[in-house]
């Protein structure tokens, strides 16, 4: 299932992971320290990510 594009007309992917509830509740209570949500904070992070890994060759 996709979701709604962004306002700017961005196309989105939603993302289902199951994570412990403990886990859970303590990144949110992070997020809400730095005065984040929960998605700014996972989509600069998979950007980090993306970033610092050199793409693979295709073959």
């Amino acid at each position: 299932m996709s979701a709604k594009p962004t306002a700017d007309g961005t196309p989105q992917k939603r993302l289902n992971v199951d994570v412990p509830e403990e886990l859970a509740n303590e990144f949110k209570a992070y997020a809400t320290l730095q005065g984040k949500s929960q998605r700014e904070l996972i989509i600069a992070f998979m950007q980090r990510c993306i970033k610092r890994t050199p793409p693979t060759p295709t073959q």
